[in-house]
């Protein structure tokens, strides 16, 4: 996935899963299995993510973020951590090493995550993990380690606006991701044929997408100021 796609979907993004489904393209596309965004502020931490369900579920249930290596990194505002289920035999904590092996369990061993410092004491972690890694993989990690940084920093930045600061009953949103790629290229002054052409589908599916937004009634969700941007 390239990096103009990711912005592009980013971009057009709106409620969690269609986050979710941006991280996880990218993630496929850099070789890894998951994604991982977790982010911290006043209210509870928000996790978007392509982790098993249940994983999810029992890491909080466990408090594992109060002990996660990775959040205490990700709050000291450095840049970005390798980790492996191997290095965890180093972490004090009992509870650490139990993190690590129920995350084991679940297909999640190997990673790298960046920290990304947010204002008033806000941070967030932005993970890739894998659950086998070869040394051509941990090769392409640290030859790559500034195209990883650069796209946590993106990920959060995009999210950290749309679902930190939702616009007035964006919630309720009728437009799918794809319709509103759509009207954003036909607003930017592009035809159906180049649109397709960028979003890799047919001038067909284009006219579609757009003659069924065109068909919606109510609002159009703060796509005023996605034009603008």
């Amino acid at each position: 996935m390239a990096y103009q796609e990711l912005v592009d979907g980013l971009h057009s993004s709106v409620g969690e899963m269609e986050f979710q489904r941006v991280g996880q393209r990218v993630a496929e596309s850099m070789g890894f299995r998951y994604f991982a965004y977790l982010g911290f502020g006043d209210a509870d931490p928000v996790l978007i993510s392509s982790y098993p369900k249940r994983w999810s579920e029992h890491y909080f249930a466990e408090g594992y973020q109060d002990v996660d290596p990775v959040v205490a990194f990700a709050k000291g505002k450095r840049s970005t951590m390798q980790w492996t289920r191997e290095a965890a035999r180093q972490f004090p904590l009992r509870a650490q090493k139990r993190l690590f092996d129920d995350a084991d369990e679940f297909g999640i061993r190997h990673g790298v995550s960046v920290a990304i410092a947010g204002g008033f004491n806000r941070f967030a972690a932005f993970t890739f993990a894998v659950d086998e890694v070869s040394t051509a993989h941990g090769k392409m990690v640290t030859e790559a380690n500034d195209i990883v940084q650069l796209i946590g920093l993106t990920f959060h930045a995009h999210a950290d606006a749309k679902l930190g600061r939702r616009c007035p009953r964006q919630e309720a949103a009728p437009l799918t991701q794809r319709e509103r790629e759509c009207l954003i290229w036909a607003a930017r002054g592009k035809s159906m044929e180049a649109t397709a052409m960028i979003l890799g589908v047919t001038p067909r599916a284009v006219k579609f997408h757009l003659d069924n937004a065109h068909r919606t009634s109510g609002p159009r969700p703060c796509l005023r100021q996605w034009r603008s941007r």
